[in-house]
């Protein structure tokens, strides 16, 4: 359903309005996501124009709010538990939505209350919602008329929550539980970074002032923009671990962080290729391809062969239907000329004739700096090389290894120098300097060390004023 070219006029007036109460809302969903978003629209109404506006609706929900509505007689309430009485709650502030803590014959539990409809200082119940889309295929409008007229000077928030699901067709029984998606004072709400292709959705709003509501709107049609879901886009944060001695062949671990998708990841797929010595550039030899299940995003590469090139790359699937579409693929060169015996703690050619690579790399010394513990590198400059890249690793900490490199963190640096951070006591550290060229037309090579860092007891006896927390 396409919005009438008038519609879309008015609409773009109040985008902009509305984009600025999405932030809000966002803000406080991290500030009071623990609360009824019911309970934290009406606090915010009392507290509209009081200074320090935060605070004031902290206060006002820990206070708690009498609903309204009466409870329901006791004798109407048919209790589930027969042999003993129960004490659920004790204000309606610890209940959801609508309902009051009401007492029945054999407890207080959380009831729907009666008689809303004969309440005058509460707004009515919304009415006539429906969805629309914008001329911007993936914007949607969601457009309602107030339940009746509002008193003088009276301030309303709509509070707006949706529902949905993913497929190619509608199941009601797929539905997700109703979710906050927007507050604002306008009649009109539009979602631009909320609806995606793929997905079915429902909608309901509720209008609230100081004294409470009513209720919500009666659910609008289901809803899925005209668009279909587009591919997943490439994995990101694309890294691998260095090498390290596996019987007589090379492992490494391959990590990423999963891409920007319409739809959730079904599974990744993960390449690795092999380029023989002697052929063309272009030519390479596809030694395997491996499923890996959507909720993980790492994968070990065993059986790798020294002095050689390989071209590892990632994908991310999603199923649309009977339809899988594939997205797109992330890649990395891994170049095997070189690498480090972590256990050993040495560096191993593997290729004497191996390309130019940084020098000299020390550890000048470990210090405690900015509430932390730090570690200071240093390697000799080379002529040309405008920057270089440090990445470092944890491997054994605490006299415990596992066999692996945990990758840690990596930056880059145009200094000779450079200071390892958030590091751990009685841990083992490994760390790579490698050129970093402008045009990245070559192979740089890693320059590899390893370390230890001492024990919190035996650095706080030299540093007698450092803070740390003894983790040996």
């Amino acid at each position: 359903m396409m919005a009438s070219p008038i519609r879309a006029v008015r609409f773009a007036v109040v985008f902009a309005v509305a984009a600025v109460l999405d932030v809000a809302t966002a803000k406080t969903k991290l500030r009071f996501g623990h609360y009824d978003s019911l309970s934290v629209a009406r606090c915010e109404v009392k507290c509209w124009s009081k200074p320090g506006k935060n605070e004031c609706i902290r206060s006002c929900l820990s206070k708690g709010l009498n609903k309204p509505g009466e409870c329901p007689e006791n004798e109407s309430f048919i209790s589930p538990f027969a042999t003993a009485c129960i004490k659920a709650c004790q204000q309606d502030s610890q209940c959801p939505s609508l309902t009051k803590c009401c007492q029945h014959r054999c407890g207080i539990t959380c009831q729907q209350p009666i008689n809303l409809k004969n309440i005058t200082d509460v707004p009515e119940i919304p009415r006539d919602l429906i969805v629309t889309e914008g001329r911007r295929k993936r914007t949607v409008f969601v457009e309602w008329k107030p339940g009746g007229p509002a008193r003088e000077n009276e301030r309303i928030i709509y509070v707006l929550e949706e529902r949905h699901h993913v497929g190619r067709n509608f199941v009601e029984e797929k539905l997700s539980h109703w979710s906050i998606c927007a507050r604002t004072s306008k009649l009109v709400q539009p979602l631009k970074n909320v609806v995606k292709a793929g997905t079915w959705y429902q909608f309901r709003v509720a209008a609230v002032n100081e004294n409470g509501t009513k209720g919500y709107s009666e659910n609008s049609f289901t809803f899925s923009i005209s668009v279909n879901p587009r591919p997943p886009k490439a994995p990101q944060n694309m890294t691998v671990t260095p090498l390290w001695v596996s019987n007589t062949s090379l492992s490494v671990q391959l990590s990423w962080s999963p891409p920007q998708s319409d739809l959730p990841i079904h599974r990744y797929k993960v390449f690795w290729s092999r380029r023989l010595h002697g052929v063309k550039a272009l030519d390479s030899v596809l030694v395997n391809q491996q499923i890996v299940p959507r909720d993980q995003t790492n994968f070990f590469l065993n059986d790798l062969q020294p002095n050689s090139l390989y071209f590892l790359q990632i994908q991310a699937l999603v199923q649309f239907g009977n339809e899988r579409l594939k997205g797109e693929k992330s890649g990395y060169i891994l170049n095997t000329t070189s690498f480090n015996n972590f256990t050993n703690n040495e560096i191993v050619p593997l290729n004497l004739n191996a390309r130019s690579k940084p020098r000299g790399l020390q550890l000048e010394k470990i210090f405690w700096s900015q509430g932390e513990l730090r570690a200071r590198i240093s390697w000799k400059p080379k002529k040309g090389t405008q920057r270089y890249t440090v990445s470092w690793w944890t491997g054994s900490c605490n006299e415990s290894y596992d066999g692996h490199n945990h990758f840690k963190v990596a930056a880059t640096t145009k200094a000779y120098r450079f200071d390892l951070y958030d590091l751990q006591f009685s841990c083992r550290y490994k760390v790579s300097v490698r050129e970093s060229p402008p045009n990245g037309s070559r192979i740089s090579e890693d320059t590899i060390l390893s370390f230890s860092t001492p024990s919190c007891d035996s650095f706080k006896n030299i540093y007698r004023k450092t803070k740390c927390v003894n983790s040996s």
